[in-house]
C-alpha cells in the first residue's frame, strides 16, 4: 500500500533513492513532511469518524469573512448561531438548548449556506484555510490500512459535494461548530469538524488509478 502511495505521488522514484520523514512539531495543518531524493511533500493524518479540521478564534474569522466582503448580514447571523444565546459576543443567558436555537434560525441558516454555495471562489478559500494549509497530501487511517487525497482532489471533492443539504452552517462537508458553548474559553473557539471524512474520500479515490 505504502509502495503504491509511493509511486503516485512521487513518480520519479527509484531504488537508489533516499526516502526520508520528518514529524512536524509546529501547530500547523501539515504532521510529517515525507522526503524522496529531492522532492518533499507534507503531509496532514487523520483518523476516526469525526474529524476536527481547524480551530480558530471567532473573532479572527469574522475578521477574515469581512476582508472578503462577506456582507454584515450574514456575519451576524454566523455570530448569532455560533454563541447560541442571542448575542453576537457570548454574554447572554441560555434559555434554548442548541437544537432548538438552530430550528429557530432555520431560515437564517439556509441564507448563509446559500451565501456560501453561491460564492465558489470564496468556498475554494475557505477550504484551503481549514483544511489544506501548506499540506500537500492528506491521509486517513493507519501505517497498514490508509487512503489518502491531494490537496487539489479535496477541493475538487467538496466543490463536488457544496449543495449536500444540511442542518448546520456548513462549507460543503465541513461543519462550523463551536468548541464548547458552556465553557469561558472553548466558546470563542471554532471548530470545523468534517464528518465521514474516509468515505469522502473513498468517493475520489475509486475513480482513480491508485
Amino acid at each position: 500500500m505504502f509502495r503504491k502511495f509511493l509511486l503516485a505521488n512521487f513518480p520519479y522514484i527509484n531504488n537508489d533513492m533516499k526516502i526520508s520523514a520528518y514529524v512536524n512539531f509546529e501547530r500547523t495543518k501539515e504532521d510529517i513532511w515525507i522526503k524522496v531524493g529531492k522532492v518533499k511533500k507534507s503531509i496532514s493524518i487523520k483518523m476516526g469518524k469525526c474529524n476536527t479540521v481547524h480551530n480558530e478564534y471567532i473573532y479572527n474569522f469574522t475578521k477574515f469573512l469581512e476582508q472578503e466582503k462577506v456582507p454584515p448580514k450574514i456575519i451576524d447571523i454566523i455570530l448569532d448561531y455560533f454563541f447560541a444565546d442571542g448575542t453576537r459576543n457570548g454574554s447572554g443567558k441560555r434559555i434554548l438548548t442548541f437544537p432548538d436555537y438552530k430550528l429557530k434560525l432555520k431560515r437564517k441558516i439556509r441564507k448563509v449556506n446559500k451565501y456560501f454555495m453561491k460564492h465558489e471562489d470564496l468556498l475554494i478559500k475557505l477550504i484551503n484555510r481549514f483544511v489544506i494549509g501548506s499540506t500537500d497530501i492528506l491521509i486517513h487511517g493507519t501505517v497498514d490500512d490508509f487512503t489518502y487525497i491531494t490537496k487539489d482532489e479535496i477541493i475538487k471533492l467538496l466543490l463536488s459535494l457544496k449543495k449536500e443539504p444540511s442542518s448546520t452552517i456548513h462549507f460543503s462537508k465541513l461543519i462550523f461548530a463551536s468548541k464548547g458553548r458552556n465553557n469561558d474559553i472553548d466558546k470563542f473557539i471554532v471548530q470545523i469538524k468534517w464528518y465521514n471524512l474516509k468515505d469522502d474520500i473513498a468517493k475520489i479515490r475509486k475513480n482513480l488509478p491508485v
